[in-house]
């Protein structure tokens, strides 16, 4: 076996061609998404201890570009990352020793005898193609968001030059909050969403094989365990294993060769993976507790946000005007409700729990003033309980600063626009609540509208629905 692909765990697979080896997305050890995600196959490999020519990593979310893995390599590696205007993981990637090769949007480009098309996706995932020295090709689409924007259609398929997909492989659970403790629609809703998207990659690439993958790994946190009471692995081999596509359920080191598999090989392997994962599921437990921290560093750390907030982004500067957007949070470990303003300084303890938009502890309201990606880390981890009627405030508060994360900063040349702001109903989150709850349209509805006014632009919200 010459050409093949090897599993390792989680999203982390090696290609492995005669003179080449690439290993994707890496993470053997340590949590993601601030404490939220752990292993269920925690430290399964030493990555010093395998052999590769090339790192490929998709995106820089942790459970793909794992800091915690990588930090212990021994030896410069030589990296494969998409091209960035920010160069932030590159520069990270090189101060560390390692090189690091650019890989052109949609440009195939030849790295050892392994042909490869990094295909980005949504601003900052990507899929990548793979064309092995025997003709056969993989599809890694990970997690990425191929259902925005007929993006298979418009960009990975065109990508692909007519060629077959030999083997495709996918997330196959959600990867996000997905509905409050006690809340059964929106997981069930949730994960018919992976559903659809997979189901529509299947039915455009019409690949020999697929890999559900990418999913390995459990709430790990005492804010979000209680999230493991569902998990996937039977409504996957349900969903997928009747269909014409080869279904391949990986086991860890499982070699998957791309000439094809026999069916009783096939079934014997996807039994025996399905009895690993299951055992692991057993024995899982909370490992992480929350950290306390006190109001006066909280109310600290606000000013410092609003500050770099303000500098950052001139247009906020620009507007004088007396009205605010507030967003109102209950803070758990202190008992008490903040509010906080997004266009001015403003740092109040509240008497009650009016229009409260989520329930976070200390330690996660610490890290979204602290971090411009942290919009994105809370909803993945789950650490979070929203109010469903005014969940949009939280989405909409930092959406500036969360775009700040991937180089769009606003000024009188790049404003703030209503399809931005609409943008927020797009959300995995804000998706499954909408469908679920009419007071949350008609109060995002009230409050685009709202926001659009104080960035002192006309409103053409009604013509959005």
């Amino acid at each position: 076996m010459k050409n093949y692909v090897r599993f390792l765990n989680h999203s982390c697979i090696e290609l492995v061609a005669p003179n080449t080896i690439i290993s994707c997305d890496p993470w053997f050890r340590g949590t993601a998404f601030t404490d939220g995600w752990s292993l269920l196959n925690d430290k399964s490999h030493n990555i010093n201890k395998l052999s590769f020519d090339y790192i490929w990593i998709s995106h820089e979310h942790p459970d793909h570009f794992s800091i915690p893995t990588l930090s212990t390599l021994h030896n410069p590696v030589k990296f494969l990352f998409q091209e960035t205007k920010d160069r932030k993981v590159a520069s990270f990637l090189e101060n560390k020793g390692h090189a690091v090769i650019e890989l052109s949007n949609k440009k195939p480009t030849q790295i050892g005898d392994l042909e490869l098309t990094c295909v980005i996706c949504d601003g900052y995932d990507s899929s990548l193609i793979v064309k092995f020295p025997n003709g056969r090709v993989l599809v890694n689409m990970n997690d990425a968001r191929v259902d925005v924007n007929n993006h298979i259609n418009t960009e990975l398929k065109p990508s692909l030059e007519g060629c077959d997909v030999d083997l495709l492989s996918f997330q196959f659970g959600y990867a996000n909050w997905a509905g409050n403790k006690g809340d059964k629609k929106i997981p069930e809703h949730q994960q018919e969403l992976i559903d659809k998207k997979n189901k529509y990659a299947i039915k455009e690439f019409n690949p020999k094989m697929i890999m559900p993958f990418a999913s390995f790994i459990y709430f790990s946190h005492e804010e979000n365990f209680y999230w493991n009471e569902k998990y996937w692995l039977d409504h996957i081999f349900s969903k997928f294993s009747k269909l014409t596509s080869q279904l391949i359920f990986p086991s860890v080191n499982q070699k998957i060769s791309l000439d094809g598999i026999t069916d009783d090989e096939l079934n014997k392997s996807n039994e025996l993976a399905k009895i690993f994962w299951e055992s692991k599921l057993k024995n899982i437990k909370p490992l992480m507790r929350s950290k306390f921290v006190p109001l006066e560093c909280l109310s600290n750390q606000y000013d410092l946000f609003i500050k770099r907030l303000h500098n950052n982004n001139l247009l906020l500067k620009e507007i004088d005007i007396k009205e605010d957007f507030i967003l109102s949070l209950q803070i758990l470990d202190l008992n008490l409700v903040v509010s906080i303003g997004l266009l001015k300084n403003h740092f109040k303890v509240e008497q009650n729990k009016k229009n409260v938009a989520a329930e976070i502890s200390s330690e996660i309201f610490d890290f979204l003033l602290k971090n411009s990606f942290g919009r994105g880390s809370v909803t993945i981890n789950g650490r979070i309980q929203f109010n469903y009627d005014y969940a949009h405030r939280f989405f909409l508060f930092f959406f500036i600063f969360y775009a700040n994360n991937i180089g769009i900063n606003f000024n009188e040349f790049s404003k703030l626009t209503q399809d931005m702001l609409h943008s927020v109903a797009n959300t995995s989150v804000m998706n499954s609540i909408l469908i679920f709850n009419e007071n949350a349209r008609y109060n995002l509805k009230s409050d685009v509208v709202y926001l659009s006014r104080l960035f002192e632009k006309k409103s053409l919200y009604e013509d959005k629905l």
